[in-house]
Parts: structure tokens; sequence; C-alpha cells
């Protein structure tokens, strides 16, 4: 899975690619979207226990 950033005429918009053996399937999300869905993230990662959520330096949890 991945996020991408796209721009087209109408602006700016974050597409979430998910990627398996013989299928490849993009959720679109416009930008107050995408706001939302890491806001989410971000609650969803601050709930874990302490151990859960240990946080280095280069962002990646160990």
């Amino acid at each position: 899975m991945s996020f991408r950033l796209k721009r087209d005429g109408g602006g700016e918009y974050a597409v979430l690619a998910a990627n398996a053996p013989g299928s490849h399937q993009y959720f679109p999300f416009d930008m107050n979207e995408f706001e939302k869905f890491v806001q989410a993230a971000i609650n969803i990662r601050d709930a874990l226990p302490a151990v859960l959520n240990r946080n280095t330096t280069d962002g990646i949890v160990e």
C-alpha cells in the first residue's frame, strides 16, 4: 500500500494505492478527506498501548 499525491486541473488530491498480484485498487481522497484520514490514523496510533506505540527518530516503529 502507498499514498500518492496527485495534481490535475482541479487541484491536488491523495490516492491510496493497494497493489496485490492480479489486483490494483485506487482510493482517491480530496485534501479534506485525506486530512481526516491522517487525523484518524494519529488517533488510532495514540490509543495503542505504549509498548506498541514506540516511535524512532526516523518515524519507523520497531
